[in-house]
């Protein structure tokens, strides 16, 4: 799975407080076209959004009272500086729905 898969969660697990959930999204693409792989996150993230809001992560955990939502990107290579200010520009528009952003550099694919 990986973020050219948008309809797709890559990977879900509850957070150590059991309050929320952690969704995993892999991003595997350099920035040589950094307009389209910035499409392709954000559709992934959107994608993301929309299982929050419908709270399709029921299906897996039915009986949770989930509180907030954290996407966690571990990218293959590090972000551009207009990737980053997209990133912050989508955070500030999830706070209010209790929707965090972390964004991680995976050691294991650069290996």
């Amino acid at each position: 799975m990986s973020v050219l898969e948008r309809e797709t969660v890559d990977g879900m697990a509850l957070d150590q407080d059991g309050k929320g959930i952690r969704l995993l999204i892999s991003d595997h693409l350099d920035w040589n076209n950094e307009y389209n792989h910035l499409l392709v996150l954000q559709e992934k993230i959107n994608a993301y959004i929309v299982f929050c809001e419908e709270h399709q992560y029921n299906q897996i955990y039915p009986n949770m009272l989930i509180e907030y939502a954290i996407l966690e990107i571990h990218f293959k290579y590090e972000p551009t500086a207009k990737a980053m200010n997209f990133l912050g520009q989508v955070q500030r528009q999830v706070n209010e729905l209790g929707i965090m952003i972390e964004c991680h550099i995976t050691e294991e694919y650069n290996q």
